[in-house]
């Protein structure tokens, strides 16, 4: 079955997203052994550390390169053997994976983000057809994972869900902020705007498991009564130019990810 687990990963680097995707393999009973020369020892139990990336590679057959993207080219060609490797750093193309790996390799690369670490990452990735078996097992029970059919839309999906948990974040904290201009305590108002986020978007996706053409716009439209205070809301939103600017974020991020490829 394609979620049937691996029985051991290879991790090249710990950082926040290589080490959210440690924590959901050991989860899963896979075990996970992992190289970082930045750390001696491991920061996730039930990681097993080795010394050299010689001593990673006889370890697994799967490895999933975890490193910032000038370095991941030069880490493939330090391996010796074909094996399958899982890419999660921006704009690295698929092309330079498979001229950078051993011959024979399979490669995969995969955009995670933030989520990942509480398995509830949004994921987009792209490989050849021999490959997404591999990428299920993977990702399977890290969050919601989308097999992309362009490569070149992985920078879209790099500059939307890479990049979204700081758009999100930001618009919490103006959320609160705006409570705490009114008059609310900070921590009230943040409360209220974490639970107002969150408990909308679970309303909503309970929404579209019964009816998937449901639009947001038409949910929006529920809440918004003739002349009250949520359509007075959402034309100061817009006034301030809301929905170009997160258009705008996503489109910015998107280019910034096509240049990282680029060098």
């Amino acid at each position: 079955m394609a979620h049937t687990p691996f029985k051991s990963v290879g991790m090249v680097g710990l950082g926040k997203m290589g080490g959210a995707m440690a924590k959901a393999l050991i989860t899963q009973g896979t075990k996970v052994i992992a190289f970082d020369p930045h750390l001696k020892e491991s920061p996730i139990e039930g990681v097993q550390m080795v010394t050299t990336l010689d001593s990673l590679e006889k370890e697994a057959g799967l490895f999933v390169i975890a490193v910032k993207p000038g370095l991941v080219e030069p880490v493939l060609k330090e391996f010796q053997k074909p094996a399958i490797f899982i890419s999660i750093a921006a704009g690295i193309s698929h092309s330079q994976l498979v001229s950078s790996a051993p011959k024979g390799s399979i490669c995969v690369r995969v955009m995670p983000n933030l989520p990942l670490v509480a398995n509830r990452g949004a994921m987009g990735y792209y490989c050849e057809d021999q490959a997404v078996t591999h990428a299920e097992r993977l990702l399977y029970g890290m969050g919601e994972s989308v097999r992309i059919s362009k490569e070149s839309l992985m920078d879209t999906v790099t500059g939307l869900s890479g990049s979204g948990p700081a758009y999100v974040l930001t618009f919490l904290q103006a959320m609160a902020e705006g409570g705490l201009q009114e008059g609310l305590s900070y921590e009230e108002a943040l409360g209220l705007a974490m639970e107002t986020i969150e408990g909308t978007l679970v309303y909503f996706r309970e929404l579209r498991a019964k009816d998937h053409a449901l639009h947001p716009m038409e949910v929006r439209n529920w809440v918004t009564s003739p002349g009250g205070t949520t359509i007075h809301g959402l034309d100061a939103l817009e006034r301030g130019g809301f929905s170009t600017a997160v258009r705008d974020a996503i489109r910015r991020a998107t280019e910034r990810s096509k240049e990282l490829g680029k060098g």
